[in-house]
């Protein structure tokens, strides 16, 4: 048998594999391949793509198997490139490319043909028998599934792994005890939607495993059977996985992050941390210009502690400001008078049926709305979701409409931009580019436009833009993307954005320059009942770990509201925290569907630590050892509580926490 195995810890090509792997190997034989690391193995692998006509073409289904080496420099860095080329002799040949990094691989698939070839499926990572796939040493393996958006409160949840379902664009496999694990995920998003899927026996033993480029579900907002987009050419190449062993998954995360973060960088923003005020929260539909004004007064009010680095706040409408657009100057200067930011809500491709048969403005009268809308291969117009119609990203009269509305944005002088709905235009559809086959391409092409029309070299100022409701990749689209759906100020809502923060902390200052933990309501939701003084400095603290913008969201028309503002959103010492811009890392606590209860993140001269107690009716006692938080095991410690300023001590090296039901805490561990 044609045995070859490549070792990953070897010194090659230029490049220095340290990494924590025992090889990979390609079989000339067979045309698997099997990937050995420290915490067990992928065996018997294989890639395989889908043709127009229905045809599955394995890699294994070929008939010769060879190999080649190179040295190569790539976006990420330099690596040893192992192509496993497969051929029969006829007129498409399958190639397999590993990109073997210090820490981790990358695997694509390319297919090439004589002629054109079209497919909307690659799966360069695919294993399934009857024997295991996927071998680790220890058992109990869990499967975390990522949601490829943020849309109607999706969650993060970390599976058994014969309960998984599919995760989006990344997920970890890992054993149930401990921090090490396999983190995987795709580093392109100029083309596919990728996603990952498990399946195994009932002892868990993982017999189908696979990585696909080509996944249209009605997670990611295909809905009624959609096909994913298909890309045509003499070669096409599916999105790059990455692969990787890490003894603590964190690690292997902010890994993955770098990674695509060299591949497209974030959008750069030089200024610091935002504080200010949203309106959704506090007066959603209702908003007004003169509850603007109000919450422009009050946030002026607490400006000495409540404000950037930069001595800025920001001021912000969020939806339902159209019924008064001929207040949006004044809103401006008002703001400006209060010496503060003036900001606004845009959603760029969508729109209702009621506005069908309108003129699209910016369009000279050459398209209604419904020229516009996003449809199917049979002319239909894609189903609505949140109640909400899909324009066509790629359309010139939605390309002159972005334009117009943000001429708008830009000659009233808004300072940031709140982005709405933008998954809308990441949906597989028949577009009017026909350069453009899938929705993630759409979606980079709308996307570009509509950041180009809010650059600083087209307004002449900076604008902040924050994603609203969008997908976790593509990035580089905004300066900050919500890391979760919309979360108000009860208990249950922080433990969500937590859930979010659990699995998304790793993008901060990474993917983007901040995560949004939405607006911080810290008394009272429109249409909800006020919260307890302990959730809402447990909200509070949500923002803070996030990394983060410092939004609040109260009607300060209330006076209970203005009051529990002053106590919780003016602590010096837990805003300076926030104005670092820097997110907590998950400590502990977070299973399931689950978030982490203790985070932890290091300044200069301690460790900073958030503790939260998700229940409304019990009490909590949490005990940290000090080397979970970065501190040697056993260390003394001093713990001071950044509520009460108490400085207590810990000379057994645990830090010991009792939380009443819905508190959390944040403190500072020193030596």
């Amino acid at each position: 048998m044609k045995l070859k195995r490549i070792y990953l810890h070897e010194r090659g090509m230029g490049v220095n594999m340290s990494m924590d792997w025992d090889g990979l190997q390609l079989n000339e034989e067979t045309g698997c391949f099997s990937i050995c690391f420290s915490g067990g193995e992928f065996k018997n692998l294989y890639a395989q793509v889908r043709l127009q006509d229905g045809t599955c073409l394995k890699t294994t289904d070929m008939k010769q198997h060879t190999k080649r080496v190179s040295e190569e420099k790539t976006e990420i860095g330099g690596c040893r490139r192992e192509e496993f080329i497969h051929e029969d002799g006829g007129r498409i040949r399958l190639i397999q490319q590993f990109d073997v990094y210090p820490e981790y691989i990358t695997i694509r698939l390319l297919a090439e043909g004589e002629d054109v070839l079209s497919t909307n499926c690659m799966t360069p990572l695919c294993g399934c028998g009857e024997e295991p796939v996927l071998v680790m040493k220890e058992k109990d393996i869990r499967f975390l599934s990522a949601p490829f958006d943020n849309d109607k409160w999706a969650k993060f949840v970390d599976y058994p792994v014969k309960y998984s379902r599919m995760s989006y664009e990344f997920t970890v496999v890992h054993p149930e005890k401990g921090n090490a694990g396999l983190v995987m995920g795709s580093v392109d998003h100029d083309c596919w939607k990728t996603g990952f899927q498990a399946a195994a026996e009932k002892d868990g033993s993982i017999v189908e495993f696979r990585g696909i480029s080509g996944v249209a579900t009605e997670d990611t907002r295909d809905l009624d059977g959609a096909e994913h987009g298909w890309l045509s050419g003499t070669q096409v190449c599916s999105s790059r996985i990455f692969l990787g062993w890490f003894e603590d998954t964190r690690d292997g995360l902010q890994a993955f992050g770098k990674a695509n973060a060299a591949v497209k960088p974030a959008l750069p923003w030089e200024g610091p941390v935002i504080f200010g005020w949203n309106s959704w929260a506090a007066l959603m539909g209702k908003v007004t210009f003169e509850k603007y004004k109000e919450a422009c007064d009050f946030m002026k009010s607490i400006k000495d502690t409540y404000q950037g680095s930069d001595g800025k706040q920001y001021v912000n409408y969020d939806a339902a400001w159209g019924s008064f657009t001929n207040k949006m100057r004044d809103s401006v200067a008002y703001a400006e008078a209060n010496g503060q930011e003036p900001g606004t809500y845009y959603s760029p491709f969508i729109t209702h049926e009621h506005q069908f048969k309108q003129e699209v403005p910016g369009t000279n009268g050459n398209y209604l709305f419904e020229d516009l809308l996003l449809r199917d291969k049979d002319g239909k117009i894609l189903p609505q979701i949140d109640g909400l119609y899909s324009l066509d990203p790629t359309h010139p009269g939605t390309m002159n409409y972005i334009s117009y509305e943000t001429d708008n944005i830009i000659k009233w002088g808004f300072r940031s931009v709140k982005t709405d709905f933008v998954g809308h235009g990441c949906r597989e559809g028949v577009f009017y580019n026909k350069d453009i086959t899938t929705g993630v391409q759409a979606f980079n092409f709308g996307m570009s436009h509509f950041v180009e029309c809010l650059s600083e070299k087209r307004a002449g100022y900076p604008i902040f833009i924050s994603l609203s409701i969008a997908p976790i990749m593509p990035h580089g689209y905004g300066h900050a993307r919500r890391i979760s759906c919309d979360a108000f100020g009860s208990l249950d809502q922080s433990a969500y954005l937590n859930n979010c923060i659990t699995y998304l902390w790793w993008m901060n200052d990474c993917l983007y320059r901040f995560n949004d933990p939405d607006h911080i309501v810290t008394y009272k939701t429109y249409d909800k009942h006020s919260t307890t003084l302990e959730e809402g400095r447990t909200r509070y603290h949500t923002g803070v770990i996030c990394g983060s913008l410092m939004l609040t969201s109260d009607d300060y028309g209330i006076p209970e509201a203005r009051e529990r503002a002053r106590e919780v959103l003016t602590n010096e010492e837990i805003n300076a925290v926030a104005r670092k811009g820097e997110s907590f890392r998950p400590v502990s606590g977070a299973q399931g569907e689950f978030a982490a209860d203790v985070f932890a993140r290091k300044d200069e001269d301690a460790v900073v630590v958030a503790a939260f107690n998700y229940s409304l009716s019990d009490e909590r006692q949490v005990v940290i050892p000090v080397e979970e938080i970065g501190l040697e095991k056993g260390q003394r410690c001093k713990v001071k509580d950044l509520w009460t300023k108490k400085v207590t001590e810990s000379e057994d090296g645990y830090v010991r926490i009792k939380l009443i039901p819905a508190q959390s805490v944040m403190i500072k561990v020193y030596s």
